[in-house]
């Protein structure tokens, strides 16, 4: 077997270049915007936290994201006052292991009017503990 097959087998948690933390949240992702104007509301799905970096987020959903598609995003934590407003791009979806439901990876956006120095300090903070 060659250098490229090999790297091909390497699994994702082993190519990733940062520490990441697996701390269960909740994340928002607001999948259509509300139109100007509208009295519609924007269409929002829910996902649970797998793990995170400061640059991006492993989430587990019943309905699939779409790879490649950019989204505006609200990370809460349970039992505390901490939220993150974020912005990210869908890298990947995949069927869970489980058979039920998806994982989807997400890269997180420095964007401005989004929370992403508070979220890259917020990680720093937590790594250090």
């Amino acid at each position: 077997m060659d250098n490229f097959d090999i790297k091909n087998l390497i699994k994702d948690d082993e190519r990733r270049e940062e520490s990441r933390l697996s701390r269960s949240a909740t994340l928002f992702v607001e999948t259509v915007s509300a139109a100007p104007g509208s009295l519609d509301g924007a269409e929002v799905v829910s996902c649970k936290t797998l793990d995170f970096s400061a640059n991006g987020l492993q989430v587990k959903m019943d309905t699939p994201l779409t790879a490649g598609a950019i989204h505006q995003m609200t990370l809460e934590f349970p039992n505390s006052d901490e939220k993150f407003e974020l912005t990210g791009e869908v890298r990947w979806v995949r069927l869970s292991s489980s058979g039920s439901g998806y994982v989807a990876g997400i890269m997180l956006f420095n964007s401005e009017g989004t929370e992403i120095i508070d979220w890259k300090l917020a990680i720093a903070n937590w790594l250090s503990d």
